[in-house]
């Protein structure tokens, strides 16, 4: 499987510039909830307080004039006239006196027309000091101060003010705090995004041009930002990298090309040296060496096919006086030129090869002892018919071969030893002819 490639789509799911604004809107959002709420209940608190403070004032002279008139008129009088009584007082805004008694039934009110209210479920009214919260029958919540009238008569006076009244300051200061709030988790996220994309563009670009450099394009430059920090500090590390690896690879293609043409030139070495191993230096004709395993290939092969194969032992006449008479250096020139007529006579399927001194020999494929001596024949004509102009010297030279024919027969040696024979008896009738294993024919 191939390795998965950088790009886009492999890209985190949430971009640390996503994570950056994030971060701050959350940590905005939560210190601002922690400042509001203590705001808030520090203007609870304060609140509170000044109820605890206020109310309890108002009630203790409320208290004193009832008691008061409670003890000229040792009955309790009418609730018209309690409620005038306690209409007199003055009160917090929205505010009423109740008289309530032992049962935390109310009695009179310092307004005519209220509602009943009933004491929230919390403790008995003579053991809960401090502020206490009421609830009419609407469900209004109402907070307020209590006191005993008249020890042991079980009444009981509140001065009561509505919830919403009385800490109207305090929804006051909810809603400018969640104003400010929001606007601030909104100022701290747009400076957080603005901040954050000035600072992760250079970072985004490195990423891209790394993205880049993995896929291969060295040639690629980081862009470097006006900046001396330590974004710059990094591209221009990244540019430095970038151009010691161009050098290392340019460095490298030229090392690779050096060796390339090394490579070339031991193949070609190579080569000319297993040419060189099989063919002649003089003949440039197939050598000894590469005949004999030619002729051992032939032989397997002409065993599986039942082909025939026949061979041709071609040898120089006077060889040896020609040498003493002109030089080994006009022999090696008829040699060669020798070489290069049998060259010309020969089938392209043939294999001619100098088989050693003057002598030389040609292996022909798919052919019998009658093909393969009207061949011999084709050569010694040709040689016989050909003039030599040896040393420098203007003088044509004419030479003959003799030429023994033989038949492979299923024995390697035999083989060699009948086209040899033939060779011998070729020479002994005469040289400059032809003659098959057993068969003389004069030229």
């Amino acid at each position: 499987m191939a390795e998965p490639r950088p790009n886009e789509a492999s890209r985190p799911a949430m971009s640390l510039a996503t994570k950056l604004v994030l971060f701050v809107f959350l940590t905005t959002f939560g210190t601002a909830m922690l400042v509001s709420w203590i705001s808030i209940e520090a203007t609870h608190t304060h609140l509170t307080q000044v109820i605890d403070q206020s109310y309890p004032a108002a009630l203790e002279r409320a208290v004193e004039r009832l008691e008061e008139r409670l003890a000229q008129e040792p009955a309790l009088p009418p609730e018209p006239v309690l409620a005038h009584l306690l209409a007199r007082e003055s009160l917090p805004p929205g505010g009423l006196l109740l008289l309530l008694d032992a049962e935390a039934r109310h009695l009179a009110a310092s307004r005519s027309g209220s509602e009943e209210v009933v004491f929230a479920p919390a403790a008995p009214l003579d053991e809960k000091p401090g502020m206490h919260r009421f609830q009419d029958a609407r469900g209004r919540e109402w907070v307020g101060s209590l006191r005993p009238v008249v020890a042991g008569s079980g009444l009981r006076l509140a001065i009561l003010a509505p919830f919403d009244v009385a800490f109207a300051p305090v929804l006051g200061v909810v809603t400018r705090i969640f104003v400010i709030d929001l606007f601030l988790v909104l100022l701290a996220s747009f400076l957080a995004f603005r901040v954050t994309a000035a600072v992760l563009r250079p970072i985004e670009v490195l990423s891209d041009s790394a993205r880049r450099i993995a896929q291969g394009q060295l040639d690629h430059k980081v862009p470097e930002p006006a900046t001396r920090d330590e974004i710059g500090l990094l591209a221009r590390t990244f540019n430095d990298m970038l151009q010691r690896l161009r050098r290392q690879q340019a460095e490298i293609k030229a090392v690779n090309l050096d060796l390339l043409e090394r490579n070339s030139e031991l193949q070609q070495a190579k080569e000319t040296f297993e040419q060189l191993s099989i063919t002649d230096g003089l003949t440039k004709l197939h050598n000894h060496r590469f005949f004999q395993d030619h002729l051992t290939r032939e032989i397997l092969r002409v065993g599986r096919s039942g082909e025939p194969l026949s061979m041709l032992l071609v040898d120089l006449d006077d060889f040896k006086q020609l040498n003493d008479r002109c030089g080994h250096a006009a022999g090696d020139e008829l040699l060669a030129g020798v070489a290069r007529i049998l060259n010309q006579s020969v089938r392209a399927t043939d294999l001619l090869a100098r088989y050693g001194g003057e002598e030389f020999v040609v292996l022909t494929p798919d052919t019998d002892l009658d093909g393969a001596y009207r061949l011999a024949e084709k050569i010694r004509t040709a040689v016989a018919e050909s003039s030599f102009i040896l040393d420098g010297s203007l003088r044509p030279l004419r030479v003959t071969v003799s030429i023994g024919v033989a038949q492979f027969a299923g024995d390697r040696r035999a083989f060699f030893r009948a086209a040899d024979r033939a060779l011998y008896r070729a020479k002994d009738h005469g040289k400059n002819c032809v003659l098959a294993d057993d068969e003389t024919v004069v030229a």
